[in-house]
């Protein structure tokens, strides 16, 4: 379901789906320029932020932002540092360490499920009450009467 959001680039509203907080346009220049780093590291491996922006024209940000999003990496000899948001360990792109990602959709999985089962309490406990599930909330406007 869409939702209406601003771009985080050009503040324009627009209709929100997924991924990235962009409108079309600016997804679309986010791409191109993407495309453009992609082409430049693919003739010249390794070569550092700096190599890439005055080249490219694209800034450190966005190339950051990218190493974050885990779409580029950064060599294994590259003095750039990406490290783990949790530990602390060197990464070489994204935000966490496998550990640590392994670690946290673990606890993840026994949150949901805790949830889970506290609602599947909770509406058994309602059903005790005598009311039925379309009491209280939303429901079709035009539902059938009991008699």
């Amino acid at each position: 379901m869409s939702e209406i959001r601003y771009c985080k680039i050009c503040r324009k509203i627009f209709q929100y789906v997924t991924g990235p907080v962009y409108c079309h346009a600016c997804m679309k220049v986010d791409e191109e320029e993407f495309e453009k780093v992609r082409a430049f590291l693919r003739d010249f491996p390794g070569a550092n932020v700096r190599e890439v922006t005055e080249n490219t024209g694209v800034s450190p940000n966005k190339i950051s932002r990218w190493l974050k999003e885990d779409r580029l990496e950064v060599s294994e000899s590259s003095p750039i540092a990406l490290n783990c948001e949790n530990c602390g360990v060197r990464i070489r792109s994204g935000r966490f360490c496998l550990d640590c990602s392994k670690s946290l959709a673990r606890d993840m999985m026994i949150a949901g499920k805790e949830l889970k089962e506290s609602l599947n309490k909770t509406s058994s406990s309602k059903r005790d009450t005598g009311f039925g599930k379309d009491d209280f909330g939303l429901y079709y406007k035009h539902r059938e009467e009991k008699d």
